[in-house]
């Protein structure tokens, strides 16, 4: 290659960049590198031509659009928001993708001076970090949905901190933790703990919610080192194992989406019925493996808003009846 060829391609590639990268117009690159406007175009098109700028198309937006409005309309849901993700991607990968879009939805809905109820978990995390400070609203009141964690989980993960983490992004705003297992081994012992005057606090908070997000958890991921963390040692694994697909605020339903109550006589958290009546509710899941759970979740009626991948959502639809 000579001298020239290298300084023009080198050219290409500066005119290319202040175009696409940095989102100047024509006019302004014009000035800055002082050609004419007229040359600018030609150099864009060459560079096109030589392969410098490669234009993809991603088609999966339109695939996910067209999944969400299925969904959406199949089940009478406010919003879904089905997330494109790349082929082969990981678990990891689509999981930070899911946090961004339902961080930046739950942005989007937020108000001044209303109240949020949030649930724990890897997803729920994620979507919570994924949010940025919030300058434009003030007065939030952050709360709790459920009791912590019985086993070793990750303080990251748990709805204390989570609770901490977003009011701590709005400014005035407070949040109140629940200090109290999730489960408790009697239900004299669950009435004492709710009588605490911080749990009653946080008990009558749930009555006045305007939002809620939490995540949907499955029977398939009981060996999953995060559900481990939290329901060690409960027996929970062993509901899991009969009819129910999934749950939600450790609350297990069937794929029909019916509730099964024997298990939560002695549970310290918002109760699934209490939870329909919160004008927005949004749940976010992940993972091929969660098909089944999400479809039980949705027919449940237990949420309003869905917000997940678009492999989900595929596998989701090859069981729906």
């Amino acid at each position: 290659m000579s001298k020239f060829d290298i300084e023009r391609v080198n050219q290409l590639i500066e005119i290319s960049k202040l175009y696409y990268e940095d989102g100047l117009n024509q006019s302004s690159i014009s000035k800055q590198v002082h050609i004419h406007r007229t040359e600018i175009s030609r150099l864009l098109k060459e560079a096109r031509e030589l392969g410098i700028v490669k234009i993809n198309i991603d088609s999966t937006f339109g695939a996910s659009e067209k999944l969400s409005n299925e969904l959406q309309t199949y089940f009478g849901l406010k919003k879904a928001i089905v997330v494109p993700t790349k082929p082969g991607s990981s678990y990891s990968d689509d999981l930070k993708l899911i946090g961004m879009y339902a961080g930046n939805y739950l942005q989007q809905q937020l108000v001044s001076n209303s109240v949020i109820g949030l649930s724990w978990g890897r997803t729920l995390a994620t979507a919570i970090n994924a949010t940025d400070n919030m300058n434009s609203i003030s007065n939030i009141t952050a709360v709790p949905l459920i009791g912590g964690p019985i086993g070793k989980l990750d303080v990251d993960f748990q709805a204390n901190n989570l609770v901490h983490t977003l009011a701590n992004k709005i400014k005035d705003s407070a949040s109140y933790t629940l200090d109290s297992p999730v489960m408790i081994s009697n239900s004299a012992l669950r009435n004492e703990l709710l009588e605490n005057p911080n749990s009653k606090v946080v008990i009558d908070f749930w009555k006045k919610l305007s939002i809620a997000i939490f995540g949907i958890g499955s029977s398939k991921i009981t060996n999953n080192l995060t559900w481990r963390g939290f329901y060690k040692g409960t027996g929970f694994e062993d509901i899991l194992q009969g009819e129910a697909v999934g749950d939600i605020l450790s609350q297990p339903f069937t794929i029909n989406g019916r509730l099964i109550k024997k298990f939560n006589n002695n549970l310290v958290g918002l109760e699934l019925d209490h939870l329909k009546q919160v004008p927005l509710r949004i749940g976010v899941a992940t993972g091929e493996n969660k098909a089944e759970a999400v479809l039980g979740a949705l027919r449940s009626k237990t949420l309003n808003v869905l917000i997940t991948s678009d492999k989900t959502a595929v596998a989701l639809r090859k069981i729906m009846k």
